[in-house]
């Protein structure tokens, strides 16, 4: 008897309208019930590609060869997770409940299903929760709930980990096996290896648009030699670290914080938080999803919400005279504080790469003389920035047609273009293959060299242990000791 077969594809490809060469060519890939299978490739092989060529997202953009046949439903949770999100609704409990409902299903049905998947998530505790109070990854799994509520044949995963902690990547792995258990069948595809990746039944390379290489499980090697950064792979800490006995640092303080406290919609999010960055310091804080870690980096660049009440001084080294935070506008902390989101895409606005460059920042105050002198110099910066970077071949390119990663990076060197002192990035990581991973740590090696600090945030163990001075917890609104 033939096996029953979810996704069949047989000498399949896809190329782009407008494109000279297929993004996809000569895919022969089988997904049966019960099983997972992770397709990893490094950016730009077609991981994402494949992942629409499955759930019919690509039927308008180009052209499909070969055999691409689907058996049953099937849904996605894309490499943008927030954008799934309907927009049609304020609490956790009523997005969830909200594919059941426009499906028809009886309501009592779609409210017990709701709350099974969100308590096999982790957030039970979120029914309640307005959306726009959730962190990043919170949202993530959110937007996947709704998708498991609609108990589909297929789920198609593009870059799954985005934005989830350790724990919260082995929890969605069971749940993962679970909906495989019950006659699921999972396809996820990434740029990382990880715990949720670990839980495939099969793995699978895809190199420049062709699957090479189909194994129960991939290799460090494998990884290293296509391009896929290892998040389970650790090595030995990075040289050159400073004290963690919690004794005086030599060098001064570029960034002070004392007594920071922040209640976001009544809710107390960071509690009496202590900080400092050392002058020419790396130092990165994990956590737990909705720990608070983007919360701390944005009451610092005063990026806040109206109603958050936040208490607490601020103090920025500038050229040795100690500057208060506290109470100056978000544009004026710019000068100080470089801050790169959690999402890019917030931060753009410009028509092209070079254009977003050009205007990083007001010209500084000049004489109408001096007009063209003050544009040449910038555009010089500009141009040295695109030299410098994977961004030279983009820079006519609109800035939300770049991969998440080069956005970060385009984020990244309009901050270098300001200026400021300390660098704050939130989950740099993102989205990033071995490749990009280690074009953000050249990014920040050459911060730290001209003479600036890094307060980051991440869920990725192995790039803190590799790269950071000092790792730190955030755990109940609190920071604690240094764990490398």
């Amino acid at each position: 008897m033939p096996e029953t077969v979810v996704v069949q594809l047989k000498g399949a490809g896809f190329t782009y309208r407008g494109s000279a060469w297929a993004a996809l060519s000569d895919i022969d890939l089988h997904l049966a019930p019960g099983r997972i299978h992770s397709v990893l490739g490094s950016l730009g092989s077609g991981t994402s590609t494949l992942a629409r060529l499955i759930t019919g997202l690509l039927i308008d953009r180009g052209t499909t060869t070969g055999e691409v046949r689907l058996d049953g439903t099937a849904v996605m949770l894309g490499d943008d997770p927030e954008a799934q999100l309907s927009g049609m609704t304020s609490l956790v409990g009523d997005e969830v409940q909200l594919s059941g409902r426009l499906h028809g299903d009886e309501l009592a049905a779609v409210e017990q299903r709701a709350r099974l998947v969100l308590d096999s998530l982790g957030i039970r505790d979120l029914w309640g929760r307005r959306l726009d109070a959730l962190s990043g990854g919170q949202r993530q799994l959110v937007a996947l709930a709704g998708l498991l509520t609609l108990r589909p044949s297929l789920l198609v995963l593009d870059q799954p980990s985005l934005s989830l902690d350790p724990d919260t990547r082995g929890r969605l792995g069971t749940v993962l096996q679970d909906f495989c258990s019950a006659g699921g069948a999972v396809l996820i595809t990434a740029h990382q290896r990880d715990e949720v990746t670990e839980v495939s039944s099969e793995m699978s390379v895809l190199d420049s648009g062709r699957l090479i290489t189909t194994r129960h499980r991939l290799t460090a090697e494998d990884c290293d030699h296509h391009g896929i950064w290892d998040t389970r792979t650790r090595q030995r800490h990075r040289t050159g670290r400073t004290a963690t006995d919690g004794s005086e640092r030599a060098k001064p303080a570029a960034l002070t914080v004392r007594g920071l406290s922040v209640a976001r919609l009544g809710a107390e999010v960071l509690d009496d938080v202590d900080l400092d960055v050392a002058s020419g310091e790396i130092v990165t804080i994990v956590g737990s999803n909705g720990a608070g870690k983007s919360t701390l980096l944005r009451s610092l660049t005063g990026l806040l919400g109206s109603g958050d009440r936040t208490s607490g001084t601020i103090t920025v080294d500038a050229h040795g005279s100690p500057i208060n935070l506290g109470e100056a506008p978000t544009h004026e902390r710019a000068r100080h504080l470089g801050w790169v989101g959690q999402d890019p895409g917030s931060q753009l606005s410009a028509a092209t790469v070079r254009e977003e460059l050009t205007h990083a920042a007001p010209l500084p105050p000049h004489r109408r003389r001096d007009r063209s002198a003050i544009r040449a110099q910038r555009q010089a910066a500009v141009t040295s920035t695109l030299a410098r970077t994977e961004l030279k071949a983009v820079s006519e390119t609109h800035p939300y047609d770049l991969s998440i990663a080069l956005r970060k990076d385009l984020v990244i060197s309009t901050a270098l273009i300001m200026g400021p002192r300390i660098l704050l990035l939130d989950e740099p990581t993102l989205g990033r293959d071995r490749m990009a991973i280690g074009r953000l740590n050249l990014f920040m090696t050459e911060f730290i060299r001209r003479g600036g600090s890094i307060l980051a945030t991440t869920h990725d163990r192995r790039w803190a242990a590799e790269t950071a001075d000092r790792i730190l917890l955030l755990d109940g609104g609190e920071l604690r000791g240094d764990l490398g």
